[in-house]
């Protein structure tokens, strides 16, 4: 799709020379007609994004009730968050204590 500028400045262009000739008002109709078919495809395009993203925050959703991590009022269970908190530090510290190991066998070479 062309910069909106463009299109406006050949619209423009197009009216000026607009006297007895009705043909440029004819090409300005039919440019006008085409930029909204582009602006209605990128809308659709938009709603089609919006509606997997929506999909796919329900799944996830979905998947986190099931391993408990909300009550029936859907008020998340902090027990749960704290232990896949917890699951995560414990990974963080286990990768960096991997990572100071390699690098200190790379330095002993």
């Amino acid at each position: 799709m062309e910069p909106h500028g463009q299109w406006r400045r050949e619209i423009d262009i197009r009216n000026g020379s607009l006297t007895g000739d009705w043909w440029p008002f004819v090409e300005n109709i039919n440019a006008i007609l085409s930029r909204l078919d582009e602006i209605e495809n990128e809308f659709s395009d938009l709603e089609n994004k919006v509606d997997e993203t929506l999909g796919l925050i329900k799944g996830i959703y979905k998947s986190l009730h099931k391993l408990h991590f909300f009550d029936k009022e859907r008020k998340l269970n902090w027990k749960a968050v704290e232990l896949i908190g917890e699951l995560l530090d414990d990974r963080k510290r286990s990768e960096e204590e991997e990572e100071r190991r390699a690098d200190g066998k790379s330095e002993n070479k």
